[in-house]
């Protein structure tokens, strides 16, 4: 049943358009090709697929049974294609991204400064792969972007070229990407077509998710819900980073990295379901301390295979008209105010 469920809601893709990425992603992925022994699923994500469809549902599926091969240090070497599959996001020209870095200082630029030193801070995965020049680089072309939208009158989403949390959501591409062009396409196209409602001024996305968490939990774990309601810790004292930034707030990143393959194969409505999966693993000290905002405050170490297996237990006790919400709200600025009618 989770898994029908899971499908229903994902985005189709045309043929031609995964055509071409698979193109474009073989050409690009060539030199890694030629020194390192490939696995099955990279085999797979290679191969032509006649039915793209049924194609895209079997590489969901290897991801939610088997998960993408790791090298010694944890790490996925083809992790970024599978990545531009899944969002239907094909790389980008090289001199594109060329011409925003060289177009200067956003309005934002010095905001994306200050948040920079705290992106991940002390992840020695990160700290190998990641510059915080190319945090800035990618960050500021990203805001540049959008302010060009902005100026022509188009930003019909109401998009901000920059809030807090960006940051933490552009580190994780930086790390998997093997070029900051292929990095900043995934980046920028997982704001603007997949959480556009979480990255406008107003976050309302984010604030409509940390509702549905608690609307969740008091379905999927009324007692917990019931005692955190009686310590009036709504999930919006505590969950919002973590909403904001598809968990990506709570180390390790390597573990954020797998728990993104889900998200990315299956929707990042699950992101709600993924919070309250992590709170799960934290009940039983939940409910025996005095204070649980100081265990809320910073969730217990990411563990991606433990947090997904519980995420999609849940989908079965989750009525249609909340999943529905649920799957709307990172993009329809409409599902706050309908999920106070089922209040």
């Amino acid at each position: 049943m989770s898994d029908i469920r899971l499908e229903r809601h994902t985005h189709s893709a045309t043929n031609m358009h995964s055509r071409q990425l698979n193109r474009k992603i073989s050409l690009l992925s060539s030199n890694d090709r030629r020194i390192r022994k490939k696995d099955a699923l990279e085999k797979f994500i290679e191969s032509h697929q006649t039915l793209v469809i049924t194609g895209l549902s079997q590489l969901r599926h290897n991801i939610l049974i088997e998960g993408l091969a790791k090298d010694d240090s944890g790490f996925c070497p083809y992790r970024v294609y599978v990545w531009s599959i899944l969002l239907r996001i094909p790389p980008m020209k090289a001199q594109t991204y060329v011409d925003l870095v060289k177009a200067g200082k956003s309005k934002s630029f010095d905001k994306i400064l200050n948040d920079i030193h705290r992106t991940l801070k002390g992840d020695k995965l990160l700290e190998t792969r990641v510059s915080s020049e190319m945090l800035t680089r990618c960050l500021n072309s990203h805001a540049l972007q959008i302010e060009a939208i902005q100026h022509s009158g188009k930003n019909h989403q109401n998009l901000s070229p920059y809030v807090q949390g960006m940051n933490i959501l552009a580190a994780p591409f930086l790390c998997a990407a093997k070029s900051e062009p292929e990095a900043f396409a995934l980046f920028s196209g997982l704001l603007t077509r997949y959480i556009p409602m979480y990255v406008v001024p107003t976050l309302t996305g984010v604030h409509t998710g940390v509702k549905l968490v608690d609307k969740c939990l008091e379905i999927v774990d009324p007692k917990l819900s019931q005692f955190l309601q009686s310590k009036l810790l709504q999930a919006e004292i505590y969950a919002l980073p973590s909403i904001l930034t598809l968990c990506a707030c709570t180390p390790p990143l390597v573990e954020v990295l797998e728990l993104w393959d889900f998200l990315f194969a299956y929707g990042c409505h699950m992101n709600v379901l993924l919070v309250i999966a992590q709170m799960i693993l934290m009940r039983s000290k939940l409910l025996a301390s005095k204070n649980p905002m100081t265990l809320l405050r910073e969730f217990p170490p990411l563990q991606a295979k433990e947090v997904i297996k519980l995420a999609i237990s849940f989908l079965p006790l989750i009525p249609d008209s909340l999943y529905e919400l649920l799957c709307k709200h990172t993009h329809d600025p409409t599902v706050g105010n309908r999920l106070k009618d089922l209040e």
